[in-house]
């Protein structure tokens, strides 16, 4: 069962923020942390279901805020530049299980003209070492940003799925406050429309998914994540979900490719599944009808099946999938 994950916004990155970074937030206290424990604890969490922390932000944490989650499991996520070898081992030592690098990009010029203060390079070694400490690597990549396109995500995704358990892929946005809001102002920056950015997560999503890499969130929560105002870039509520809308449908594409016209096709799925499955406002099922040009094509939940799984069937008679 997925676990309840305590957020904890470490405050931002110490010296020179970076291009994307908003208004820096306060940096927690002990006292915070705990009573962000204590509440999740009582409001957010259900029998069965594990409670974790999750620290975030520029540098890893301290050993007073670590001290005041009280021995739950946790892990951290950091600018790979604030970690050193000695700290990773004394968070594994402490119970940390997971560290996850907000790399961006492997693409050097754009991580300097980000003014990110570290390099390919580094990021690579880092993930490689991770699990000699005992702890799961991750990582998280950013689409969009100023010197890369569409090329440079694949590439950076390809690059770091052998090396990691699982990773976040978070298309730029630009954020009030940010450095990249006055670019964005000026034109010398154009952020990712909305459809660009999906199809290019959903390619990036692709090459993790093929090397086994769990994909822990695709797209950015303003709110939890701390990031402050979106004014401009691809942000979109659901963006998940239409990702993964956009892979469903091409992999029905590719599974109708036997399908003759005038068949009748049921497609199977989790229920949870069936939305991505349907797409927004049954937009998947009308568009394979007239492309296959197929006399019907019903989406039918089944429990049976797992989360990402499904089933097509062509059925002779039309009756056997009302």
């Amino acid at each position: 069962m997925t676990p309840v994950v305590v957020p904890v916004h470490l405050g931002c990155c110490p010296g020179e923020r970076c291009l994307c970074c908003g208004p820096r937030p306060s940096a927690p206290t002990p006292e915070l942390v705990e009573a962000l424990v204590a509440h999740y604890r009582e409001e957010r969490a259900s029998p069965g279901r594990e409670l974790r922390v999750g620290f975030f932000g520029g540098a890893p944490p301290d050993d007073a805020l670590i001290d005041a989650i009280g021995g739950l499991p946790f892990g951290v996520r950091v600018r790979p530049d604030l970690l050193t070898r000695a700290r990773v081992a004394e968070l594994s030592a402490r119970g940390a299980d997971a560290v996850e690098l907000d790399a961006w990009t492997l693409a050097d010029a754009a991580l300097a003209d980000a003014r990110r203060p570290y390099r390919s390079r580094l990021v690579l070694q880092m993930l490689a070492e991770l699990p000699t400490y005992g702890v799961r690597p991750g990582v998280v990549l950013a689409p969009g940003l100023p010197r890369t396109d569409h090329a440079t995500a694949l590439a950076d995704a390809r690059a770091v799925a052998p090396l990691v358990a699982f990773a976040r892929v978070q298309p730029v946005l630009v954020l009030d406050g940010s450095d990249l809001r006055r670019a964005w102002l000026d034109g010398t920056y154009v952020p990712l429309a909305l459809g660009q950015a999906v199809t290019t997560a959903r390619a990036v999503v692709d090459v993790l998914d093929e090397a086994g890499v769990e994909v822990v969130r695709v797209g950015a929560n303003p709110v939890h994540d701390g990031l402050g105002k979106v004014v401009a870039g691809p942000f979109h509520p659901s963006f998940r979900q239409l990702v993964d809308a956009r892979r469903r449908l091409e992999q029905l594409r590719d599974r109708l490719g036997s399908a003759t016209a005038g068949s009748v096709v049921r497609v199977r799925c989790h229920p949870a599944d069936e939305t991505i499955t349907r797409g927004p406002l049954n937009q998947h099922v009308r568009t394979l009808r007239a492309a296959f040009r197929l006399a019907d094509l019903r989406i039918h939940a089944d429990e049976g099946l797992q989360r990402g799984a499904f089933e097509v069937d062509l059925v002779d008679d039309a009756a056997e999938v009302a």
